[in-house]
């Protein structure tokens, strides 16, 4: 997309922040390009607003001593990703990204009929995909599907359970018995 395109609000993907040292640093600026909404808990927010980065949401149960201008505050009740996701459903955001090492990848199919979520996290892009999902690759790059969901794959070879490698340059893909599984690839 180039320059001139027009984004309007709530219309990039959100990005939540669970441990923004999940990823890269040049990865985390490229997700921040659009200027999307960021929602942090308490522990993330301080070493976002550390970096610089402004935070639109905190979800947090404790007292924070110093906020950024503009900082929505809302009680975290459930889990933290759990509570972020639940928030942009009801905000209406179509779209997020997650910064996070700790979250289940297979929980990411609760929500994907109201929120297409990418999980960032452990070298790898994690996200659900239907049944029939194919992607360009190109040889040797690892691909892996999460859960215990019935699948079959073409062009991928087997490594151990779960994880797969291109078998050479072009196009690979997965069918799912369940209707849709959890894809991850490298970052």
């Amino acid at each position: 997309m180039s320059s001139h395109h027009i984004v309007r609000e709530d219309q990039e993907p959100a990005l939540v922040i669970e441990d923004i040292q999940s990823i890269p640093p040049s990865l985390v600026g490229q997700l921040l390009e659009w200027s999307p909404t960021v929602i942090a808990n308490k522990s993330s927010f301080t070493v976002a607003a550390g970096r610089g980065i402004k935070v639109d949401v905190l979800l947090t149960n404790e007292p924070i001593m110093s906020l950024q201008d503009h900082v929505s505050v809302f009680p975290l009740s459930g889990s933290f990703l759990d509570a972020a996701i639940r928030y942009l459903i009801a905000q209406g955001y179509g779209a997020a990204n997650i910064l996070s090492d700790q979250a289940d990848p297979v929980a990411l199919l609760q929500y994907a009929d109201a929120i297409n979520a990418a999980l960032l996290g452990r070298g790898r892009r994690i996200f659900v995909a239907r049944s029939g999902f194919s992607k360009w690759k190109a040889q040797g790059e690892s691909i892996y599907v999460y859960g215990n969901v019935p699948h079959t794959v073409v062009g991928l070879k087997p490594q151990q359970e779960g994880h797969y490698i291109t078998e050479a340059d072009g196009f690979y893909s997965i069918r799912f018995k369940e209707g849709r599984g959890v894809v991850g690839e490298q970052l």
